[in-house]
């Protein structure tokens, strides 16, 4: 049995070896424009400091729902029908606070409906 299971294997790995190993080559499509490409219009929120700071998402979103404290960071929760934005801030030397990165969340593991949309529309307030 070993030995018909040996040469079978032996078969098939033979089989194998008559695959061409090299690729053809496919030539490059030359008919690409060279028009250079114009990037879109970009609205502008009016802030001279283009870090988030603290205070600023203060202002813009208010109060956040949960606010959590593990040192040095910080995170504040603002909660949303349907998604959870989560905002995490670093501690500067001069007191101030800096947003690091923003997530999105579901509010809980078992919600029913899903969406990301109130929280995507409440981070592009603090653009």
């Amino acid at each position: 049995m070993k030995k018909a299971f040996l040469i079978l294997t032996f078969c098939v790995l033979s089989a194998c070896a008559g695959v061409p190993k090299d690729l053809p080559v496919v030539a490059k499509d030359e008919k690409k424009s060279s028009a250079p490409i114009r990037p879109e219009a970009v609205v502008r929120s009016g802030r001279k400091d283009p870090l988030l700071k603290a205070d600023y998402v203060l202002q813009v979103l208010g109060k956040p729902t949960v606010r959590r404290r593990e040192d040095p960071s910080e995170v504040w929760v603002y909660a949303q029908t349907g998604c959870v934005l989560f905002i995490f801030m670093n501690d500067q030397a001069d007191g101030s606070a800096l947003v690091r990165h923003m997530e999105i969340g579901t509010p809980t593991f078992n919600a029913t409906q899903k969406d990301s949309l109130p929280c995507l529309r409440t981070a592009a307030k603090l653009r």
